[in-house]
């Protein structure tokens, strides 16, 4: 994501000078919004995806994904030897209602332009606010939820534990949750989980008679 972000910013600095001579006003805003994609670029840290701890490491953590996202909350993922926490990252709701204010803003000052120029910031912006809640999360223990936001699931609790394709499906007596993750991630993850949890982690299609 950072890297399109950086070409985001890149092309919008460039198609608004393109624009300086016949639309001041859209080459201003063009101008102020791609230098805006470029340092949150610069300030965002690249994802890494799946971290695993170190073989030294003695806690419960057993691997973490930077992101999954269940409807249109985004959250941390992290998988311990008891439990599935998920600690909430941000909204993508938040993220429509920037874009919305930015594209309308961008259509008034630069037509089309505009539109286009105040969306892509706006999922910029929402990376960068992701990332830095992530960062917070790390620098503490991603595995202690702090309240009615975040998420947790005792293994225990579920029946068993899904991958398919590009989401994790937990299955509950009474509901299954499901968890959308990046395709990267899903290609890896499932020899970790087999080795975290063998008894409860289930790869590919539903068995006859526990279709959901």
């Amino acid at each position: 994501m950072r890297i399109n972000i950086l070409i985001a910013g890149g092309l919008i600095l460039a198609v608004s000078i393109l624009l300086v001579n016949s639309e001041i006003v859209a080459f201003i805003f063009g101008f102020v919004l791609g230098v805006l994609n470029l340092l949150i670029g610069i300030l965002t840290p690249k994802s890494v995806g799946i971290t695993v701890p170190p073989a030294h490491y003695q806690g419960p953590l057993k691997l973490s994904l930077d992101k999954g996202v269940i409807r249109t909350n985004i959250y941390a993922v992290a998988f311990s030897e008891k439990k599935l926490v998920l600690r909430k990252l941000g909204s993508a709701n938040l993220t429509v209602a920037t874009a919305l204010i930015l594209a309308i803003l961008g259509a008034v000052l630069a037509g089309y332009f505009g539109i286009i120029v105040g969306g892509i910031t706006a999922f910029s912006l929402q990376e960068f606010v992701t990332q830095r809640r992530r960062d917070e999360i790390k620098r503490g223990n991603i595995l202690d939820p702090l309240g009615g936001k975040d998420l947790e699931f005792l293994y225990d609790e579920l029946d068993h534990i899904q991958l398919l394709g590009n989401r994790i499906q937990l299955y509950l007596k009474d509901r299954i949750v499901r968890i959308a993750i990046s395709r990267r991630s899903s290609r890896i993850l499932g020899p970790m989980l087999e080795k975290i949890i063998p008894a409860k982690i289930q790869l590919g299609p539903v068995p006859s008679g526990k279709d959901p």
